[in-house]
This record gives structure tokens, sequence and C-alpha cells, in this order.
């Protein structure tokens, strides 16, 4: 029932956002929802148009499917101007032939997210892949809740889940694209991995390795560049358990059962990267040949300002901004943990998280910098959540056992959960007004000349109770007793349970 629950409340989350949000109106969504509908009908690539290094393919879908650089262009960058201006989408069913920038990337997500478009070829199809790619996001936040929730004594991580998760996740989990799906499988990677190497070293549940497995996989394949930040998410986790955690976690059964699938799918990802070349990006505007290293810098450097704002919300085409007050609560929330968790932690951790939080600067300015010349900058915030939500993860976690960690579950955790929520309902509803009525228009925007199918009071009222019921969903979880470290221990193990002569725990996962 516990997940059942979570995922409920999360998958109306993330769908609030995808029936709030015009549609083909978030990052390279036409694109997206082209190749997903050429995916599942057996165009698991397409053909090649300017050679093997091109990032373009093109593919034959209806024509549905291919309208959306078309119709998405009137409000794109004009954030004065509501969503109603877009034109009827066609309801053509012929099949025509359109090029794609992401026809090389790993074709999983797509193959999951295309299906409703075999049955609704129309309008009601794309919303309905924007649907399910909300039921696959919120299956893995879900599950992340639900690992804590059972396995875990650290219940503040409950917290660093919510606050790990921005108004961007939800934004682009809800909506055609795969950089959702990465984000909320690292999400269950950091999650799990924290429970499993600080608080479960020496007996690992099966079923939490499990889960920590299925996250490795799934994250390995969400996007080209996936592999690297499963890569480090293990090295940050194996620092943080050392080895006492590394060796006993390899001793369980259900680790060496979980490592040759896993180095199959790793294998297999890293094969399909180099393979169909899903490196080799669509270059924006690069830098002249002649320009200097320190100017390169500079210009990385300015446009690496943007990312920290990205990460918490600019939603539409990189356009539509959050609220000030969403920026400021996230920043004061985030900034809090941190320090709160290194003033905590042993020199080792702390050490750790300090290595985490440079990885998270500086490494994708190093990306960015490194392909100037070739491709332009093109770098966003986005792209480099799937290890900054390991901050608040991995800072929460390091209170525990100590009079900070009491005095933040007990006093802070409702102010914080309660600041989370106040932050993500006005980004989501300045985003409504955004489409409704402009970003200039009138507060009350009810009255807007664009409505989405569940018409503006429905959308708003719902968005605004399905955030509300999660966060208390979280403050009632941090409110029940922690169970000893004997019950976590043999939680979901029947035979643990059986050894220890304590009565069954209730299953977590009917």
């Amino acid at each position: 029932m516990l997940f059942a629950a979570y995922f409920v409340l999360t998958f109306l989350c993330f769908g609030a956002w995808s029936l709030a949000t015009p549609l083909f109106a978030s990052p390279d969504e036409p694109t997206q929802v082209a190749y997903a509908a050429a995916a599942v009908r057996g165009e698991v690539v397409g053909y090649t148009i300017d050679g093997p290094a091109s990032a373009y393919t093109a593919v034959h879908i209806p024509a549905v499917f291919a309208a959306g650089n078309a119709y998405a262009t009137c409000d794109k960058f004009h954030l004065t101007v509501p969503a109603s201006c877009a034109p009827a989408l066609t309801t053509s069913t012929k099949t025509v032939h359109v090029a794609t920038y992401v026809g090389r990337y790993p074709p999983l997500y797509y193959l999951i997210v295309g299906l409703p478009s075999l049955v609704f070829v129309s309008k009601t199809g794309i919303y309905l892949m924007r649907l399910m790619s909300s039921l696959l996001n919120a299956a893995l936040v879900s599950l992340a809740l639900l690992a804590i929730a059972v396995w875990s004594q650290r219940k503040l991580l409950l917290v660093g889940v919510a606050v790990a998760a921005t108004p961007m996740t939800w934004f682009i989990g809800g909506m055609v694209n795969p950089s959702g799906f990465e984000i909320c499988s690292a999400i269950l990677l950091w999650a799990t991995g924290l429970v499993l190497v600080l608080e479960h070293p020496d007996h690992p549940p099966p079923r939490l390795i499990a889960l920590f497995a299925v996250a490795i996989a799934l994250l390995s394949l969400a996007r080209p560049i996936s592999l690297l930040w499963v890569g480090i998410t293990l090295v940050i986790l194996s620092l943080l358990g050392g080895w006492r955690a590394l060796v006993g976690v390899l001793r369980s059964r259900a680790a060496r059962l979980s490592i040759p699938p896993l180095v199959a799918c790793g294998v297999f990802a890293l094969w399909w990267v180099l393979a169909q070349h899903s490196l080799d990006l669509v270059p924006g505007t690069p830098a002249p040949a002649s320009e200097p290293a320190l100017q390169l810098l500079a210009t990385a450097l300015d446009h690496a300002k943007l990312w920290p704002d990205q990460m918490v919300g600019v939603f539409g085409w990189k356009s539509t901004p959050s609220p000030l007050l969403t920026y400021a609560v996230w920043l004061c929330i985030v900034v809090f943990l941190f320090v709160l968790g290194l003033s905590r932690a042993g020199a080792r951790r702390a050490g750790t998280l300090v290595l985490l939080l440079g990885i998270v600067v500086l490494l994708p300015l190093i990306l960015d910098f490194s392909v100037e010349h070739r491709l332009g900058i093109d770098g966003q915030g986005r792209y480099w959540l799937p290890i900054a939500v390991g901050i608040p993860l991995v800072s929460v976690a390091l209170l525990e056992r100590s009079a900070a960690h009491a005095w933040v579950r007990t006093h802070a955790a409702w102010f914080l959960t309660i600041g989370v929520g106040v932050a993500s309902v006005a980004a989501y509803l300045g985003t409504l007004r955004r489409y409704a009525v402009g970003i200039s228009g009138p507060i009350d925007f009810l009255q807007g000349s664009w409505r989405p199918p569940i018409g503006l009071l429905g959308a708003a009222v719902g968005g605004c109770a399905c955030e509300a019921l999660l966060l208390v969903a979280v403050i009632i979880e941090l409110r029940r007793p922690t169970r000893t470290g004997m019950e976590l221990a043999s939680a979901g193990t029947d035979a643990e349970v059986a050894a220890r002569r304590q009565p069954s725990t209730k299953n977590p996962w009917r």
C-alpha cells in the first residue's frame, strides 16, 4: 500500500505538468515525439542523412507526430504571447518523412513512451505519450521514497528526495524527453545507494540491492552520457561507505547475481553509444578556431551562470523562468543542508561531499569548454541534474547520529518540506499563467485564452493539491517511529525474519 500511495501521488504530480503545458512547449519535444513514434514502429535508428557522424536520421511516421516544429513557433520565445496563438494540430495520419536529431539515442525510453502512439494516432496520443513518461518516472521516484521508508533509519532522506526533485524534474519528467527519465533514475540510484552503503554494509537486504541494480541499469540506458553519471555516482557512494561497505555488498548473493546482467547492460549501452555515434550532437554556433583558450573559458563561465536556475526550473524552451521566490527558497534549503551536513560529517565523508560539489561545478564546465570549437556551447542545467541531485541527498544522509539530525527532524523538517511545497507551487502556477495569458498578463489567469485539456481551474487546483498531498505523505512518514536495526535488516526478507523469530513484516510491495 505504501508504494501504491507514493506512486499515485508522484504520477499525479508529473501528470499535472503534462496536462498544464501546451503540446511541444518543452525542450526538443517535437523531435522526441517523432523518434518515439518511429521507434515503436520499428525504426529504432532510422536512415542516415549526412553520414554516420551526423546527429540527424530520417524516419517515417504519421503526420500528426511530425507536426511539432510547425505547431510550437508563435509563442516559443515570446513570453508575453499566450499559447492560444498556436494553430490547430493536424489530424492527418498519412505517413511522412521527417528528420530527427535524437534518432541515435539509446532506444529504451522511446520504446516505452511511444506505445500509446500505436493506438491513438492523434493529439490524444501525444498527451498519452506524456502520461506514459509520467508513469515511468513516477515509478522511479516512488521506489526511491519506498526504499527510504522501508529500509532506512535516515528518514530525513525523504526530505532530500523532495529537495532533489526540483520543479524542473517534475516538468521535464512529465514531457516526452529522456532527461526526466535520466534524472528520476539518478534519484533512485542515489537514494538506494546511500541507504545501502551507509546503513546495510554487512547484511544488505536483497530487495534493496535489486532496486539499486535496476537503477544502475535504467540510468545506463537513459541518454548517451548517462554511463558517466553512473560511474561518478558509484565512486562517490564507494567513498562514502568505505571498504567495509564495498566488501559487504559484494559478498552478498544478491549483489553477485546482479553483476553479470549489469555488466551486460553497461556493455550494451557503451556499444550503442559508440556504434550509433550517439555523442555526435547537432552543432550550435562553434567558436572561431582563432579564439584563445582564455576567451573560451570566459564564455563557458558566463554560460554556466544560467545552470543553477535551470536546475531548479526554467520551463518551455529554456525561456520561462520560475518566480524569484522559487529560486530563493531552493538555494537557501540546499545551502542549509549542505553546510549542516558538512559540519556534522567526519573528515572522509565531508571530503567526499566537497568532491561531489566540485564535480557538479567543474565537470559540466569542462565538458562545455571542450566542445566550444566544434559544437559551440549548449549545456543546460537539466543535463547535470543526475549528479546534482546527490548534493541534498548526501548532505541529509550525513546528519545521522548527531544532535543536528534530531533537531532537523523534529523542528526543521516541516519548514523545509513546506518551503519546497510553496516554491514548487509558485513555479507551477507561474508557468500555467505564462501559457494562459502571457508572462505579463493579469495575475488572475483563470479566464486566459489558452486552456489545458482539464481546464485552467482544474489544472491549477489539481496541480497544487497533488504537490500538497505528496508532501503531506512525506511528513507523515517523518513522524512515524524509526524502526530498529534488526527490523530494518529483516524488511522484506522472509528467511531472516524466521531466523530471528520475529513476526513476519508487512510486505511493502503490495
